[in-house]
């Protein structure tokens, strides 16, 4: 039994098409046949006519399999993953065969036609946005200078193709039947070839004399008669010769023609079988060659990923908006890095967190005063009223009213205010610099992401969790994502989604030529690598790919991944330094939490890093983000 191949079916709702089915392109009866006389003249060559491919003709199915194709590359952010697309005509678009050739009609303009699945699949896709002016669409038809004249008839379109009758369901054939050959247009039927009458003999017929009278000529003069009766005879008897000589040849000939009517009729029939074969043989080659591109495509690309170099503009520790502790005098508090001072590296301006009501100064603090967020766990609250309450859900006015006489109650009171602050924006992420400008199509891509309390970028290292089984990691402790996607899709509203390549530390005596090479690295993994190739000789094995293309919930992302050795020397100096002599340096994972691991509750999406921090911090402050960190300041 053959094999059934499944098909995701991709319906385009939306539509232009003005082609009206039968009819709409009208066929022309062939011209009629002229006298003799006239043969000489010249007659008009016929126009080619536009055949309708029926619904299961195979061509058209290879359209819509090599459409699918090409939508699913663009449009799927895992277009080599699940079943191929297979892509349905939208109302008022038909294949036509036209001089051997496949030409899709609907058009507006009538005499637009798409040639190649390629121009067609480039107008689905505007169709497909949410876009109503054709300069947006970049096929060649909605790209030419008279098309400014279309500019409101999407509209009109829109009005007069909902009362055309629903394209019915397709079914795909897996198995190609032959099609014969269809007749070509303009030219006259073949006739049959006339058959030759056989000649048929003429009989002698005797004369009808009476016998008295035969024996009154034979008395008047009997050698008379018998000179006549013989020449007579011999008239017969040469006649007839002649008559059977004739028959013969026509008989002859009557074979001839036969035998070459035969011949023929069998070479028309080795020349439509051998058509039909060529043509089944096409249709097979061109679906081979289709899913031969894909794959070829697939393979490229993944090529390019585990060749192309890994950019990152943000430093790898310490960004402006992350939520950090720093030290202040003998305890830890809790703010946001407002600013990176251009003046002295390695300095920072901090805001810290608490509450709009009590104003504080922003801080000044060296990398050596702070630590990630996910060093330390947050504390519970004192004040046991606001245990498992969120920081939007308490009257803080209210609150600071109550406990403004005492003031180690209001300073007890901010400090539980900057904690439950700190878990609001734990739970909570939102995106920036959108890498389209049409925010509301059904996937879109951005370059970074405010991760609760962290900022990460396209080009980053993520350590990981909750990881597929079928991905086989043995420990995702030593395994991390290289980031090269960040995306938002309609089918799941408010999720983001993470892509990358998922690398894992190599096994001792591992082979080299499955290693990656440090250069193709991300930038972090390739620092950390760097580094440790150089202090621990003989001990550091690479890295190799558990798999490309790799897609990850939020809730599988713990966090950054920090180089060790700038991490390390802030958490904990002395126990660094002691590693490094004895060589025996441990991963940072040990010494850092994940992200919502602490108490709290998921928000999820907010607008931007200071609508999420809302009246933890006073009201008209601002971010100082690079100019490539472009948040959305829309209001809802």
């Amino acid at each position: 039994m053959t094999d059934q191949k499944e098909f995701d079916i991709v319906r385009v709702a939306r539509s232009d098409g003005a082609d009206t089915g039968l009819g709409y392109w009208p066929v022309t009866a062939p011209p009629p046949k002229k006298p003799v006389k006239e043969a000489t003249d010249k007659t008009p060559r016929a126009k080619p006519q536009m055949i309708r491919l029926t619904d299961d003709d195979p061509r058209y199915i290879e359209w819509k399999v090599k459409l699918g194709i090409l939508l699913k590359m663009e449009l799927s952010p895992n277009p080599d993953e699940g079943n191929s697309w297979l892509v349905e005509f939208p109302r008022g678009y038909w294949p036509y065969e036209k001089s051997k050739h496949i030409w899709v009609s609907g058009y507006p303009v009538k005499s637009k036609l798409f040639k190649t699945p390629q121009e067609f699949a480039v107008h689905l896709i505007w169709l497909l946005s949410s876009s109503k002016e054709y300069k947006d669409c970049c096929c060649v038809h909605c790209n030419s200078p008279n098309m400014a004249k279309l500019a409101a008839s999407m509209e009109e379109t829109s009005i007069i193709t909902p009362t055309m009758p629903p394209a019915k369901p397709e079914k795909v054939h897996q198995k190609v039947t032959p099609v014969p050959l269809p007749t070509i247009p303009g030219q006259p039927p073949l006739r049959s070839t006339e058959s030759v009458p056989k000649p048929q003999p003429t009989q002698f017929k005797p004369g009808t004399e009476t016998v008295a009278q035969v024996q009154a000529q034979a008395v008047a003069g009997q050698g008379q008669l018998k000179h006549q009766q013989a020449d007579q005879q011999a008239q017969q008897q040469a006649h007839l010769a002649s008559q059977q000589q004739a028959h013969k040849l026509a008989q002859q000939q009557a074979q001839q023609q036969a035998q070459q009517q035969a011949q023929q009729q069998a070479q028309k029939q080795a020349q439509q079988q051998a058509q039909q074969q060529a043509q089944q043989q096409a249709q097979q080659q061109a679906q081979q060659h289709a899913q031969q591109q894909v794959q070829q495509q697939t393979q490229q690309q993944t090529q390019q990923q585990r060749n192309v170099g890994w950019s990152l503009q943000s430093p790898l520790i310490f960004r402006v908006g992350e939520q950090v502790w720093f030290q202040n005098g003998n305890t830890w508090r809790l703010g946001i890095i407002a600013a990176q001072n251009s003046q002295q590296p390695g300095v920072h301006e901090l805001l810290p967190l608490g509450s709009a009501l009590i104003p504080q100064q922003n801080v000044a603090k060296h990398d050596k005063d702070m630590r990630p967020f996910q060093a330390f766990s947050v504390p519970p609250v004192a004040i046991q009223e606001l245990n498992d309450k969120i920081f939007d859900e308490i009257p803080w006015a209210d609150k600071f009213r109550e406990f403004g006489a005492d003031p180690s109650k209001r300073d007890l009171l901010l400090l539980d205010a900057s904690k439950m602050a700190a878990s609001k924006v734990d739970w909570s992420n939102s995106l920036w610099s959108a890498m389209s400008e049409n925010v509301h199509a059904k996937t879109v891509t951005y370059y970074g992401c405010f991760l609760g309390a962290e900022r990460i970028e396209v080009g980053d290292c993520l350590r990981v969790r909750n990881l597929p089984a079928e991905l086989s990691v043995v420990s995702e402790d030593l395994a991390v994502m290289g980031l090269r996607f960040i995306y938002t899709s309609g089918d799941f509203p408010g999720a983001v989604f993470f892509r990358g390549t998922i690398y894992q530390r190599a096994d001792p005596g591992a082979d080299p030529s499955t290693l990656v090479p440090m250069e193709q690295l991300p930038v972090a993994l390739r620092d950390e690598s760097h580094w440790r190739s150089q202090v621990q000789p003989g001990a550091f094995y690479g890295w190799v790919i558990v798999s490309d293309g790799v897609r990850l919930k939020e809730k599988s992302i713990r966090g950054r991944l920090y180089p060790t050795h700038r991490v390390m020397p802030i958490l904990n100096p002395s126990a660094f330094e002691a590693a490094v002599a004895r060589r025996q340096i441990e991963d940072q994972h040990p010494y850092l939490n994940s992200r919502m691991d602490g108490v709290g509750r998921y928000l999820g999406r907010q607008l931007n890093r200071l609508d999420t921090l809302g009246t933890s911090v006073p009201a008209g402050v601002r971010l100082n983000l690079e100019p490539f960190v472009r948040e959305d300041v829309r209001r809802a």
